[in-house]
């Protein structure tokens, strides 16, 4: 501890004991009268989540059951990707009661070692069902 200490001490005493630099004096201030009014304001649309399906009440079903904690559309977070999910799965007869039993249930394994919690019964069957054909439409 004293090994560290010492050298500490050394470096704060020699920074703090160094003479102040010279400050250059302030710029002069120039005001310039305006020319002409400002040009008017354009609205811009807000951007918007894009979905394959563009379903917005999905999104807002997905946030308000606390998904986008996990998950994102597009890219891994702690979860995997929806659309990753839907590439996984894609062509498979029983993905969507594999996949409507993982999301109620919870698990771990197959994409990778954090576990997903059990939704259910938080969230309503109808709500997972509906949220896992969203996730399986995207692309």
């Amino acid at each position: 501890m004293k090994k560290i200490l010492l050298p500490v001490l050394l470096v704060v005493t020699l920074v703090a004991c160094q003479p102040d630099t010279p400050t250059p004096p302030p710029a002069p201030v120039v005001v310039v009268p305006p020319v002409s009014a400002p040009p008017p304001v354009v609205a811009v649309p807000e951007a918007k989540p894009v979905a394959a399906t563009g379903d917005e009440a999905m999104l807002a079903l997905a946030k308000k059951n606390n998904c986008f904690a996990c998950h994102t559309l597009d890219k891994n977070l702690v979860g995997p990707a929806w659309n990753k999910v839907a590439a996984k799965y894609r062509g498979q007869p029983d993905a969507e009661a594999k996949l409507v039993s993982k999301v109620a249930k919870g698990g771990s394994g197959v994409w990778g070692a954090v576990a997903m919690p059990p939704n259910a019964p938080k969230m309503k069957e109808e709500d997972i069902k509906s949220l896992v054909r969203f996730i399986l439409a995207l692309k």
